[in-house]
């Protein structure tokens, strides 16, 4: 069960994700924060990733790669648009 610290320490770091239609893109971890405390168990904790394409990918769970965490199946939810593409969160409870 993967928790908040697990991905604090690669904020700024490249994942690769996977999209259907072409093939592959980088996405930025951008924020990684905790959502409340709790006694036991997991604490929720959310991720914002960040894309530089111009498309705006729907609600879905990606695969996604990273050099050193590996591979992930995550959903991702766009969040906002930014200056130079979208962030997307992932929620986890």
């Amino acid at each position: 069960m993967m928790t908040c610290s697990d991905f604090a320490g690669h904020v700024g770091t490249t994942f690769t994700i996977g999209l259907p239609k072409t093939g592959v893109a980088p996405l930025t971890l951008v924020e990684a924060s905790r959502r409340r405390v709790v006694e036991r168990g997991r604490a929720p904790f959310s991720l914002v990733f960040r894309s530089t394409s111009a498309e705006t990918w729907p609600e879905s769970t990606y695969h996604l790669t990273h050099p050193v965490m590996g591979q992930l199946d995550i959903m991702l939810v766009p969040l906002r648009r930014v200056e130079n593409g979208m962030d997307y969160v992932a929620t986890f409870d």
